[in-house]
């Protein structure tokens, strides 16, 4: 049990993706602790005091990166003494050399963006990219533990930024579970949520589309999210006639994800290149399965003919056949459905997260 510690945890005080997580994480370790919480979404309020031993605090800065903020960082360093430190994005290069300059003994930082993610969208690494991996090398080698949401993660941490692999730990993430469950009715609809980029492959999503709707012809695709590829995109579903079945939504309000995850008879996620996306864990949990790509980190979430599919990545073949079975078989989308919400519940549920954390943070590393 961790207890008389003071921990420093840099990430959004808010509650929803996973910024969700490091809040739980704040209140659960506050209860035998002292936590110190680096805000980096803005509420007016430069220093709130939630409880005796929980305070959340706002970065001087837009994005924690600035000297005003190095400096920040280091003046709460010597208030508070921290022993611990859990740092995310933007944060992580002024908490991982703060806390390395003071010795805190244990240094942890999520590895949530992935270059092979980045190549997939662009193509190439400019200079200002390289440059960049070269500066963060420099600060994750600061870390006493990377944390990686994937497999895939962890893989793409070693390639690119030499970190010892003995410090790359596969974490999952963690969510809240959703207020609404798929009730499994066969209303023919296949969802999509993501960033409407190349990486994410919604093209060969929308050609596989094009080849089952001409078998099945009332099936609806609908698609959420907005992005650099959504005009090409809606060319594609134009010049098959398909605007009344492709249907795009744009960006919905985080209130509204689960609501719709629940309404559709299965969610696909075709991605080139994807850590742990968060929509599989959401749709998880409103008990909806997932026809996932084998790449990244989806195979990690998705055990074929289980809670859900993994096709063939960039096959639009086999992703048309994956679709066809779960449109056609009620039965065995129904099990899946239910395999999909015991998976959640079991592995990626908010509600165990403190304790496999703080089993994390107990072992000797």
């Amino acid at each position: 049990m961790i207890e008389n510690k003071t921990i420093f945890i840099a990430h959004n005080w808010w509650q929803t993706s996973v910024s969700r997580q490091s809040v739980e994480l704040a209140k659960f370790f506050s209860i035998r602790n002292r936590v110190v919480f680096f805000n980096a979404k803005k509420r007016g309020l430069p220093e709130d005091r939630l409880s005796e031993s929980l305070t959340v605090v706002e970065w001087p800065g837009k994005r924690p990166v600035t000297f005003s903020d190095l400096l920040f960082a280091i003046k709460m360093a010597r208030r508070y003494t921290p022993d611990i430190i859990i740092t995310n994005f933007g944060a992580n290069n002024i908490m991982l050399f703060v806390s390395w300059l003071f010795g805190v003994k244990i240094r942890m930082a999520y590895y949530h963006t992935m270059v092979s993610q980045y190549i997939a969208d662009k193509g190439t690494l400019g200079l200002q990219q390289r440059f960049n991996i070269r500066v963060k090398r420099f600060f994750f080698k600061k870390a006493t533990h990377m944390l990686c949401p994937s497999s895939a993660a962890k893989k793409d941490l070693l390639q690119y930024y030499k970190v010892d692999s003995s410090k790359a730990i596969v974490i999952a993430n963690a969510l809240q579970g959703s207020p609404f469950i798929n009730q499994g009715k066969n209303n023919l609809a296949i969802g999509f949520i993501g960033r409407l980029n190349k990486s994410k492959g919604v093209d060969i999503l929308i050609n596989a589309f094009i080849h089952l709707q001409k078998q099945i012809p009332a099936l609806k695709l609908y698609i959420v999210g907005s992005g650099e590829e959504q005009a090409p995109l809606q060319h594609i579903v134009a010049a098959a006639g398909l605007q009344d079945n492709v249907i795009f939504k744009g960006s919905i309000n985080n209130e509204l994800i689960f609501d719709f995850l629940a309404s559709v008879n299965f969610l696909v996620v075709p991605s080139r290149m994807d850590n742990l996306p968060t929509v599989v864990l959401e749709a998880f949990s409103a008990a909806t399965p997932v026809i996932g790509s084998n790449s990244g980190g989806i195979p990690d979430m998705v055990q074929d003919k289980h809670n859900g599919l993994l096709f063939e990545k960039e096959n639009i073949i086999d992703l048309w056949e994956k679709m066809k079975i779960l449109v056609v078989d009620d039965a065995l989308r129904n099990t899946m459905a239910q395999n999909a919400l015991s998976t959640f519940n079991n592995k990626y549920s908010i509600v165990n997260l403190p304790q496999r954390f703080e089993a994390l943070l107990e072992t000797k590393h």
